[in-house]
């Protein structure tokens, strides 16, 4: 993998210093301290009044107590002025030139290599599939794998096992194929209860069943019911692998994770696999490296944009979460995220970007 700087694992949290003159409750009682005058026949009533603080505010003197509300106490960019100055050897060399050329070529043969899976069987087709969506490498082949899509849809698949069965749900559902969930009763006993032991039978049905729209109540109780099981299990499974992933399925199911951080995790693991493709494996790493070079390019540019602003001088009471914002920008944008030029607009990145920034002031100014 291309060399990049170590950062924290954890995102900057809101700091929980509150900016001063923010906290009404600490000048509720100011509001009573002057009785109001009453006119002559006026009917005093004994009722105590209301001390509710959202109905008080604190009196500003003068504007430089406004400006001290207007200040918080964050800490530092993790990131400081990194990303201006940070340049990959890679970008913009003959080595970069030289990796996308290669990626191209593999490109053209994975995508031969899908069309003439369409004469395999079922499980290999969905694995090969799944095999692709993992390494994050689906989107260079939207047409051949739209088109296994489309042949599975109609599969027979009253003689496989959970695990196939499983899969093929998953698959069909993330491609938004109408699929039953009636599919997995014959996997149920009499009293509706599911037969399943093998470990990555049910990791398969409990991220499978995280696809359920409202209603599906089949799919409801087969994530209670694997997610107990799996939890029973984990002592007992030995295989690094199965283990990690099931952990990590417990913890956030495998539909909800942001998929190129996966990605890392799944190459490493793909690679040492029997039924490793060094021709697929080889492409996800060309594209993963490339990426990540775009990625470093587009952090310069935000970052050239957001000092160019100088927000952080003009709103004392915001922060600056560049990369942060960048990864929510990029989560919205998808669909550009995969074109060609793996770039997003820049206006439009720009606006999520703002957009984001002003939501978080929003925030800070409420904590």
């Amino acid at each position: 993998m291309t060399s990049s700087m170590k950062l924290p694992a954890t995102f900057l949290s809101f700091s929980s210093h509150q900016p001063r003159g923010s906290s009404h409750c600490s000048v509720a009682s100011a509001a009573y301290a002057v009785e109001p005058r009453l006119g002559e026949g006026a009917v005093v009533s004994k009722k105590t009044p209301s001390r509710s603080p959202c109905r008080t505010m604190a009196k500003v003197d003068d504007k430089n107590d406004l400006c001290r509300m207007n200040q918080a106490k964050f800490e530092p960019s993790i990131w400081g002025d990194f990303f201006l100055s940070y340049c990959n050897p890679l970008a913009y060399s003959d080595n970069q030139r030289s990796m996308e050329e290669r990626a191209e070529y593999l490109k053209k043969e994975v995508a031969k290599l899908i069309v003439n899976s369409r004469t395999d069987s079922l499980p290999e087709k969905l694995h090969l599939i799944d095999v692709l969506e993992r390494l994050c490498v689906d989107h260079l082949f939207e047409e051949e794998i739209n088109a296994v899509m489309d042949e599975i849809s109609d599969a027979d698949v009253s003689d496989c096992e959970l695990h196939t069965v499983a899969l093929w749900f998953y698959l069909l559902r993330k491609h938004r194929h109408r699929v039953s969930p009636d599919v997995f009763l014959k996997f149920r006993d009499e009293d509706g209860i599911f037969e399943a032991e093998d470990a990555r039978d049910l990791l398969s049905l409990y991220n499978a069943a995280h696809l359920t729209t409202h209603g599906e109540g089949i799919l409801d109780e087969a994530i209670s019911f694997t997610k107990r099981q799996l939890r029973s299990l984990m002592p007992k499974v030995v295989e690094g692998s199965l283990a990690h992933d099931i952990n990590s399925a417990l913890e956030i199911p495998l539909p909800r994770r942001v998929r190129i951080y996966e990605a890392k995790y799944f190459m490493s693991t793909y690679e040492k696999g029997a039924s490793v493709n060094e021709m697929i494996m080889e492409l996800a790493k060309l594209s993963y490296n490339i990426m990540q070079i775009h990625h470093q390019q587009e952090l310069k540019i935000i970052t050239r944009w957001w000092k160019d602003l100088q927000l952080e001088t003009r709103l004392s009471f915001a922060r600056e979460s560049c990369g942060v914002l960048l990864l929510d920008s990029r989560s919205i944008f998808r669909a550009m995220l995969l074109s060609r030029s793996n770039y997003i607009d820049k206006s439009a990145s720009h606006c999520v970007y703002f957009g984001r920034y002003l939501s978080c002031i929003w925030i800070s100014r409420r904590v």
